[in-house]
């Protein structure tokens, strides 16, 4: 027996959801082939606009300036509002690759992360408007620009701060991870180090300080302040991009890397921060002048599991028999929610692998069980009372 906490969903949205899992598939295999790479995803959210435009029904649709395509589904007073996200970009450059189909998988750039969290956000939306779902809140659909790298979330950041009267919790979706629930948002620092020296010719200023020397000395010098792997609460610290120099005949006269410090305790980044500035002035001194430049922000946070907003993705779950989720610490658009004090988590849709990789893979099977929870999860949220939430405090 069913709950008040946990009333049955509308046969016929069941039904259509399950109707629409060989439309996701399809749609993830359109949207894959829309190259949008980080700072460049007009193109594919011009393609999510025409389809939510197509879909129908909704009091609000637009592109913003940041190519965010935003749309907004009515629902009833009291009820809560959610913002879903379903970032647009992938890590690949701006070229087009087709998908490779097997029996059971599609593979391709971007394929999981983030095609199909596109797809599968449409096909609810679809499935949502053609059933005429009620007793939900209000319901914003965003497909969100600059989740990766140096996009620092920019697209989400701009939602939740456009939108923060207007919902009252977050569900990111992405394509992988159906059987992980996040409920912590790892805290993150990315800077820029450069070093710059007078530089000149290898030969005929031989002796001169050698920017890539110098900056080879930093990145040793950080080496006993990386944490312990097996530390909690866990903290890493990478150097992921080194560059620099003219010539092989040229004294560098510069040369940059890339670091980039997580932890799951915000606290424990700006310690290390603080550590790393000062390994920079021991190692180089005042034989050059060294930059930091932060190029990468991302707020921690988390949420309960026993919050509200977890257990009905628990009860989705629940309800069709899918097994006990993971509890995770992760880096995704939740973070810009949850750094704002929403409750907020990330959901998936399927399993698969090699992500941000050329051999980026998903399981179709799956997805026959991803999109009816991704649906059941969105509705059981949405017909909660507003009551139930509370923001909390910012951490940004």
């Amino acid at each position: 027996m069913r709950t008040e906490e946990e009333p049955a969903m509308p046969t016929a949205f069941e039904r259509a959801l399950e109707r629409a899992v060989p439309g996701v598939i399809e749609e993830t295999v359109r949207v894959c082939e829309i190259p949008a790479p980080t700072f460049r995803e007009r193109t594919r959210g011009r393609y999510v606009y025409e389809r939510l435009e197509a879909i129908g029904g909704w009091s609000h649709l637009e592109m913003d300036g940041l190519s965010n395509v935003v749309a907004v589904r009515k629902g009833e007073a009291g009820h809560a509002r959610l913002l879903l996200c379903a970032h647009l970009d992938t890590v690949f450059p701006d070229e087009a690759t087709p998908v490779v189909r097997s029996r059971d998988k599609l593979t391709g750039r971007g394929v999981g992360d983030n095609s199909l969290g596109v797809a599968a956000m449409l096909g609810v939306a679809e499935a949502m408007q053609a059933t005429a779902v009620r007793g939900v809140g209000d319901i914003i659909f965003a497909a969100n620009v600059g989740e990766e790298g140096r996009g620092d979330l920019r697209g989400a950041r701009r939602l939740v701060k456009d939108y923060a009267r207007d919902f009252d919790a977050m569900i990111a979706i992405e394509g992988h991870a159906l059987n992980r629930i996040q409920t912590q948002a790892v805290a993150s620092l990315r800077y820029e180090v450069s070093v710059e020296t007078e530089g000149g010719h290898s030969w005929g200023a031989y002796g001169r300080k050698n920017a890539i020397a110098l900056l080879a000395r930093a990145i040793v010098a950080l080496e006993p302040l990386m944490p312990d792997p097996k530390a909690t609460p866990k903290t890493t610290m990478n150097v992921g991009v080194i560059r620099g120099g003219r010539s092989v005949n040229t004294i560098a006269p510069d040369a940059v890397f890339e670091l980039d410090i997580r932890s799951v305790e915000p606290a424990n980044v700006d310690v290390l921060l603080r550590e790393v500035r000062l390994a920079m002035r021991r190692a180089v001194g005042d034989e050059a002048e060294v930059r930091m430049k932060r190029i990468g922000a991302r707020p921690g946070g988390s949420v309960s599991v026993e919050s509200p907003l977890v257990q009905a993705m628990i009860g989705a779950r629940k309800a069709l028999g899918l097994p006990a989720p993971e509890f995770y610490a992760g880096s995704t658009d939740a973070n810009a929610a949850l750094g704002a004090g929403f409750a907020t988590t990330c959901i998936g849709v399927t399993t698969g692998g090699e992500a941000h990789t050329p051999r980026e893979w998903i399981s179709t099977a799956p997805i026959r069980q991803g999109v009816p929870f991704l649906g059941r999860a969105i509705v059981a949220a949405a017909r909660l009372p507003r009551a139930s939430f509370r923001r909390g405090k910012r951490r940004e």
